[in-house]
């Protein structure tokens, strides 16, 4: 017999390791099989901000002692030391980020120990992301991307040990039907939370339904067993937290003493699991034994753990068994029981953990942090097709890894929010600014490799662009721009550019030549006089170059506080405005329809701290249910030309508005800019700003906003689907979330508005109304311990500033232009510069413009995901995701939400690929078919999307 091939041998290893492994959910303590018999599951575990109060590397080091009590280091190895004790030991660590941390900085020894505990089932990872990220304010591609990063970490370290089955969502304030669809794609068993509106929290516990099943997705037909904890936090029965933050007895087993105590802790222990199971559709009772930053010393812990598991079940008669356990143990026994279970096909929003503490601040709070992070979103997706088009193989080092990283972090449910403390927002804003900085090497990376033959490219980012501030051509008459489009489709639209002339000439391949326009209010010295608005088009996956040199003549018309009824006019619309500057109609221009429509600016006063509840980071209360007007008279400029059209109203000296008409658009922009928001010198009030739009939309109390950017959920006006609402708080209590748009609609029409960033919206019998910024003052009492008081870049006040593009159509031009114009607007197009006096040398020997990579995706499909992967056995693996963008969610949009064909050979043309392999969504599990009568038929590259499908494939050249 010849000898076996190394890589077989290697094969082998391999396979007989995965074998070997026993994970946690293969590896669960015998429940009590007598139904009569409580079996109280323990499940000690940790929960770690990675920030909050303080930086992610404050508390992982635990730096400044005086500060900072704990240090997640500590936990981490504590733990470990611990569980090598005793085999019947148990933990379960949530957060990949910390781990990660841990990990590459802690010493051989404890990483050996640390990986036998997930093989032997002693540790279960739950969660399993980056970060535990929010699911207000996060959208759906920045939560596949954070998941996606923590998970390749695990399967990377622990092989299938490290593929998660708890979803672990316990601290985010609310819950999206989109995050339980997310999970039940990526082949979760479960998911738990401990945060539910009290309401229907006491509807719960009365009829037994904190564990039931979520159907996620009406399209997909997906769900997944959920369940709400007993306690209203995550931490454990009163009396039993035996952390150095705690401050409850020990358990005293020495008769000899007088402290002795066995017999009232049992006896406490029990009364509270009898209590709890009373609420429950099982004999399993689930017990969180951890909380905030706990187990940095696990033996206080174990000891007393070990001991209530000893004493309890010496006592038969309390018909109690107790057993080290973890989430998916828990689940596989609460399964086992075959519980009749409720269902539930809403959400978990607004969230309000009392009658007058409504959850929905934080839906805007800090909004220029929250559009910076949609920003680097943009930058991330296109950084990763760079990487995979010149086919770099991607390092733990590399400028992308450190953007997925940075990226990741700032989902954060403390961090995305709003809702951490100054100095922890800088810090993340910091991390952010550094890893999209490093784009900068990979964009030109990828350019030098498109174009060989020509020189290097030298091409620069400006980060400040919202700012109209770019300071690598601040001083430049002539320079040259290459812009990048990350989607499949042709980028078809206006780009703004900082100049320092009021008259440019802009040359494409067309040679045509646009105006430039003033810009104000965003007071810098850095800041550039004026902008120029190219139209462009870009190919798809593409990039496009045009060049800027100054102009001879102004070619833009601009009047200043004209007099009557304005109007501007572009192909498809015409705005009119009334004589004090208000936009009162639109007309299309095709149908000669006019739709009535009034937007204006108000703001709200805040409770201040003299009651108990004032607002906060994360917490809106008016004073008032109605907003205050702003009085003053609005100064105004109609600036008109070939590209753009738009009215510019300046409101007083901290509110400020751009309405815009897009060349061949038949939507409208309102580019806000909010700011400083005034602080008194004594007692400052509270201020929320806000923005309303009143149209004659007959909506009465119905209106629909998205779920992290994807589904469309239905909401009332002072109403409830899942409990009976209370008008406790008339307008916090009606805000919901929006991560990119929220409509309301009648019998004919539908008015939309798609946001470039995560804000709060509250809508009522035709009128809109949408957070843009607030500075509250007071602390909210909610663990910050700090007001919501942006200090800006001078001290006097954050600006803030950012767009809303509307569309106002009919309900069947709606259902076919809403989701694909959310699409291209969530990422936006990147912009470098190249600033040298010779132009040519750039010109030379370099595509100005991409080469034809691949077909013009069709309107349905959405590339989410193009990232390369490692893989030893073939050095061109990628991994894709496509998205049916469409939803069945209205008789109109059932003519677009219908089964479509993929072809990966026809979409990418040369660029074929030989194999491709459908996964679940989180690119770590092999995909699990759970409908019956699947459309999927597979030949050779081809497949078949549902709506709202998201295919996960790896795919090799």
């Amino acid at each position: 017999m010849g000898k076996i091939p190394i890589f077989l041998l290697f094969l082998i290893k391999f396979l007989y390791a995965e074998e070997a492994q026993k994970c946690a959910w293969d590896n669960c303590h015998a429940t009590d099989p007598d139904p009569n018999v409580i079996t109280a599951h323990l499940i000690p575990h940790t929960h770690d901000d990675l920030g909050w109060i303080k930086t992610v590397d404050q508390y992982f080091w635990g730096a400044k002692p005086e500060l900072v009590p704990v240090g997640v280091q500590y936990i981490y190895n504590t733990v470990v030391e611990e569980l090598m004790k005793d085999p019947e030991r148990r933990f379960s660590f949530a957060e990949t980020g910390f781990l990660w941390r841990w990990w590459t900085s802690t010493t051989d020894k404890n990483r050996e120990q640390f990986k036998y505990l997930i093989q032997n089932g002693q540790i279960e990872m739950i969660g399993g992301g980056w970060v535990q990220n929010d699911e207000a304010t996060s959208h759906y591609v920045d939560i596949i991307d954070q998941m996606t990063l923590g998970l390749s970490r695990l399967i990377d370290l622990f092989g299938k040990c490290g593929k998660p089955v708890t979803g672990w969502q316990i601290d985010p304030f609310g819950h999206s039907r989109e995050m339980a669809n997310i999970y039940a794609q990526m082949n979760y068993t479960s998911l738990y939370f401990a945060r539910i509106h009290y309401l229907e929290k006491e509807v719960r516990l009365k009829n037994k339904t904190l564990e039931f099943n979520w159907k996620a997705s009406d399209d997909i037909k997906s769900n997944i067993f959920t369940g709400a904890f007993f306690n209203d936090n995550y931490g454990p029965p009163e009396g039993f937290c035996w952390d150095s933050l705690c401050g409850d007895d020990p358990i005293m087993d020495n008769e000899k003493l007088e402290e002795y105590n066995v017999k009232e802790k049992v006896d406490s222990f029990v009364a509270h699991v009898s209590k709890q199971a009373a609420h429950q559709t099982t004999n399993q009772v689930m017990l969180l034994m951890g909380s905030d930053f706990q187990y940095t010393n696990s033996n206080s812990w174990y000891v007393n753990l070990d001991k209530l598991i000893k004493y309890v079940n010496a006592d038969k008669s309390k018909k109690v068994k107790v057993i080290y356990s973890t989430p998916a143990c828990y689940t596989q026994a609460v399964k086992s029981r075959s519980p009749k279970l409720s269902t539930k096909i809403d959400d978990f929003f607004p969230y309000a953990s009392g009658k007058h503490s409504y959850w929905t601040g934080y839906f805007t709070s800090r909004p220029a942090f929250k559009g910076m992070i949609r920003q680097a979103s943009s930058m991330l997706q296109l950084a990763k097709q760079m990487e995979s088009i010149i086919n770099v193989d991607p390092t733990l080092d590399s400028p992308v890894t450190r953007l997925k990283e940075a990226c990741g972090l700032v989902q954060h449910h403390d961090a995305v929010t709003g809702t951490a403390k100054e100095n922890v927002t800088r810090d993340y804003e910091k991390q952010l600014a550094q890893a999209m900085s490093g784009v900068e090497s990979v964009i030109n990376d990828y350019m030098d490799t498109l174009n060989p033959d020509a020189l290097k490219s030298n091409l620069v980012l400006c980060p400040l662009l919202n700012e109209t501030i770019c300071t690598p051509i601040s001083n430049s008459d002539d320079f040259a721009v290459v812009i990048f489009n990350s989607h499949a489709r042709y980028y078809n639209y206006t780009v703004r550019i900082p100049y320092k002339h009021e008259s440019a000439v802009v040359k494409d391949f067309n040679k045509e030549v646009v105006e430039t326009f003033k810009v104000a209010q965003l007071n810098s010295t850095d800041q550039m006089p004026y902008e120029i608005h190219a139209f462009v088009l870009i190919p798809p996956l593409g990039y496009s170059t045009v060049f800027v040199s100054k102009g001879e003549k102004k070619v833009r018309k601009i009047k200043k506080n004209p007099s009557g009824n304005i109007t501007i006019t572009n192909e498809h619309l015409i705005a009119t405005f009334d004589n004090r500057g208000y936009l009162t109609s639109l007309q299309n221009r095709t149908t000669g329809l006019v739709k009535s429509i009034r937007q204006e600016f108000f703001y709200y006063e805040g409770i201040d701290s003299k009651d108990d509840q004032p607002s906060g980071a994360y917490i809106f209360r008016p004073k008032s249910q109605q907003p205050i007007a702003f009085d003053s008279k609005i100064e105004l400029e109609v600036v008109k030309g070939s590209v753009t059209n738009e009215v510019r109203q300046r409101i007083n000296p901290y509110v400020s508005q751009i309405v815009r008409l897009p060349k061949n658009k038949n939507y409208i922009e309102f580019e806000w800019i909010v700011g400083p928001i005034p602080k008194e010198f004594k007692n400052p009030v509270t201020k929320e700003f806000v923005t309303r739009y009143t149209t004659e939309i007959n909506s009465k109390n119905v209106s629909y906003t998205d779920s992290n950017g994807r589904q469309v959920m239905k909401r009332y006006f002072d109403g409830a689907t899942s409990f009976d609402y209370d008008d406790t708080e008339p307008v916090a209590g009606n805000y919901y979330p929006i991560t990119s748009f929220g409509y309301i609609k009648d019998d004919k029409n539908q008015f939309s508005v798609i946001t470039d960033r995560a804000q709060g919206m509250m809508a009522n019998d035709g009128v809109v109304e949408i957070m843009l910024h607030r500075r509250c003052f007071y602390d909210d009492h909610f663990g910050v311990e700090e007001a919501l008081d942006e200090p800006g870049k001078d001290g006097r006040g954050l600006v803030a500033k950012g767009k809303h593009i509307v569309l106002f159509t009919d309900l069947e031009e709606s259902a076919a232009q809403l989701r694909p114009l959310v699409i291209e607007n969530f990422h936006q197009p990147v912009l470098a510069f190249y600033n040298n006096r010779n132009m040519e040398k750039f010109e030379f020997n370099r595509h100005l413009e991409s080469p034809t990579r691949l077909r013009e995706f069709p309107l349905w499909l959405h590339f989410l995901t193009v990232e390369k992967v490692k893989n030893p056995m073939n050095n061109s693996t990628f991994l894709f995701r496509f998205e049916h963008i469409y939803h069945n969610d209205s008789a109109e949009s059932a003519k677009y939400a219908v089964p479509q064909i993929l072809d990966l050979d026809k979409l990418f043309g040369p660029n074929k690929f030989d194999l491709s392999e459908k996964i679940a969504l989180g690119g770590n599990k092999k995909h699990l078919e759970t409908v019956k009568n699947r459309f999927d038929r597979k030949k050779g590259n081809i497949y078949e999307l549902r709506p709202s499908e998201i295919l996960t494939l790896l795919v090799s050249k």
